[in-house]
């Protein structure tokens, strides 16, 4: 099977997730979604694979979205999102 084009680690309650997550779908763009959940009492990620998933991914982060380009291009948050399409670099990486 072969990689997605686009995955994204996100919660639900992350508004910032749901803006990548729009603008994909606003473009068109097929992309894969992995839903995590934070224990805001604990401070931490809900333990589960897809938490567990998205460390060995993405290291030990404590935000999302966690986006991924064809399993190679990590894009780690909106905020490095963002520059990327204003720039055309996240264009240049869905064409390699």
């Amino acid at each position: 099977m072969s990689q997605p084009d686009i995955e994204i680690y996100y919660a639900d309650i992350c508004g910032l997730c749901h803006k990548a997550m729009n603008f994909f779908r606003s473009r068109g763009l097929p992309f894969t979604a992995h839903e995590v959940h934070w224990d805001a009492e604990k401070d931490d990620w809900v333990d589960s694979p897809t938490v567990r998933e998205m460390k060995q991914r993405a290291g030990e982060v404590d935000f999302v979205p966690q986006i991924f380009i064809r399993g190679q291009h990590h894009i780690p948050g909106w905020r490095k999102l963002e520059p990327m399409i204003e720039s055309g670099e996240f264009d240049r990486l869905l064409s390699e």
